[in-house]
Parts: C-alpha cells; structure tokens; sequence
C-alpha cells in the first residue's frame, strides 16, 4: 500500500553472497492448503534482525539431471532463518513448466496489501469481457493510477466497481486461487484510512497463478486485456521498481511487477508485510515469481530481504 516510506538501496545487501547452505524448496503443481488461519501464527523464531547474511551461490554447470530436478530456491533457507523473517516464495518456470515453492507450508496465508490490485485489475477485465463492454477511459484512468503510482483510493473505487470482496472472490476462485480470501473489512484493522482490501489473505502459490493469467495466454483474461495489464505493471514509479526485480538487468529483460507494503503493528509501524509478485523475461529467461516477506522491523529490511531472494532465483534459472 503506498505509504509513507520509500525503499532504501538494496546494492550492499545484494552483493552478500556466502558459503552454501540447505534448500527448503519443493516442486509443487497442487492446490495450496486452504485450512489455515488467515493470519499466520508463527514465523522464524527470534526478533526481525539483519538482512546482510548471503545466499548460496548456484552452481554454474549442474549436471542434465539435476538441472531438471534443482529448484531455484535451492540455498536460501540459511539467509531466510538469519532474517527472522516469516517468508513465502514460489515461482513458475515457462521454459520447464514447473512450479517451486519455498516453504515447508506452501499453504501458509499471508496479507496482500497492495498487491491485491492486480486481482482487482483482472476482476475488471474478466467482467468486462463476459459483459461485452469495454473498459471506460475513466477506468483506465484509475487502472493506470492504481498499478503505476499504487494509488488506495483509485483501487478502492475499482474494487467497488467490481462488486467488492464479493467480485474479487468469484474471480480469484475462478481462476484457482483457492488459497486467497478477499477481505471484507472496511478498514485495515488498527486503522482508519487504509483500507480494508489490503487485508486480504493470499499464498505465494495464488499470487504466482494471477500474474501467470497476465503473462501467458489463458483462456481467464483476454489477451487485448493481459497486454494492458502488463504494459501498466512494466512502468510502475521509479521508487517501487524493487522486490522481484532485485539483481535482475534492466538491458534485453522485460520485467512486469506490482509490490505491496503495510506495518501490521500500526501503533509501533513495525512488523512489516512486504511483498512483490512479477514476471520476468529476456536473457534466457522466461518465469513468473512472489515472494512474500512477514515480520521486518522497516519496510526496507524486507525489501532488501525480496531483493536478494529475487537476485538469487535470477541467477538460478540462467542455470536452467
């Protein structure tokens, strides 16, 4: 959600690549759990510390087999426990067709904040093409705010617009996202001005799905419709161009985001939920990634956080 902050430079933290350490990855193409409680109970113990520990360099000739079977996010559970942080990841890998999700609990519910705004997006396109109507130039307008500037009162007049929880429910189910509960709140709890749809609970899983309908020909989103989508998550404000494009080359790679940032304590503005969820393409490399971030003390600890996992996955998958 825009907020007050602005992130903070991420280049020390993404040049801290250390000695290797364990994956805590799997390959998934299920349904994530939906049993959870929306909000997640526990995390990494210890208070939200230091982002500068490093990752674990992926190795530059893996083997046939193993470059069918190694996940991206093989290395990172050593970084992630040093963070404290409570964090969720999965990505979709075009080239290979599979699906790698870092958690033991690929199922575990997180709050969207903003990022929430791409399913309102694709609500509105959906709509939009069932009913046969275009998409008013006042709504692009907001769509354009929405997406670019993250701007709250353009999406709360889009998510009204699509029928509320309501709307967004119908679509994200439509489409799979079978872990996702649209909030019904009119505030954010705590809160008197942020609004209640950023409360929304999601799993990285069901984030990967939306922004893959937007990527990628499918039969949810018309293609006239993905293009507009993408084109608006590729020209996002300078100063929200972070998380999933952490260590990724601005040169030869489109790169289509949408990130999302809210202190879940409002009385300390601590314990922060930060997250990005966007499609990469170009070096050889063609995914879709989210990367969920719970617990931060700063909005720019867990920036730097999805920064540096977003670096390591980047590196990875030129691996592939």
């Amino acid at each position: 959600m825009r907020l007050l902050m602005r992130r903070t430079s991420q280049l020390a933290a993404l040049s801290a690549f250390a000695a290797a350490a364990a994956g805590c990855a799997s390959v998934s193409g299920a349904s994530p759990e939906t049993g959870h409680s929306a909000t997640v109970a526990s995390r990494n113990s210890g208070s939200p510390g230091s982002t500068s520990g490093g990752l674990s360099k992926p190795k530059s000739t893996p083997t046939a087999s193993s470059r069918q079977q190694r996940s991206p996010f093989t290395g990172i559970a050593s970084y992630v426990a040093s963070t404290h942080y409570y964090i969720t990841a999965a990505v979709y890998d075009r080239k290979t067709g599979r699906t790698f999700v870092f958690h033991a609990n690929p199922g575990a519910r997180m709050r969207t904040a903003s990022i929430v705004k791409v399913e309102i997006m694709g609500t509105l396109f959906r709509q939009h093409e069932v009913n046969g109507q275009p998409v008013s130039s006042a709504d692009q307008s907001l769509l354009m705010t929405m997406i670019e500037n993250s701007d709250n009162t353009s999406a709360t007049s889009l998510w009204n617009e699509d029928g509320g929880a309501a709307g967004i429910q119908s679509f994200d189910t439509s489409i799979g996202m079978t872990g996702t509960v649209a909030s019904t709140d009119e505030w954010i709890p705590g809160s008197t001005n942020l609004p209640g749809w950023g409360w929304t609970s999601t799993t990285a899983l069901d984030q990967v799905r939306i922004v893959r309908d937007f990527a990628y020909p499918n039969k949810w989103i018309d293609n006239y419709y993905r293009q507009q989508g993408l084109t608006l998550m590729e020209h996002v404000e300078a100063d929200q161009d972070w998380g999933v494009s952490g260590g990724v080359p601005r040169s030869g790679v489109t790169i289509a985001l949408k990130n999302g940032w809210l202190p879940l304590d409002l009385s300390t503005y601590t314990d922060w939920q930060v997250n990005s969820v966007g499609w990469i393409k170009g070096n050889g490399r063609d995914y879709v990634l989210a990367v969920l971030c719970q617990g931060s003390a700063t909005e720019g600890a867990g920036i730097s956080a999805i920064d540096m996992i977003a670096s390591h996955v980047y590196a990875a998958l030129g691996n592939s």
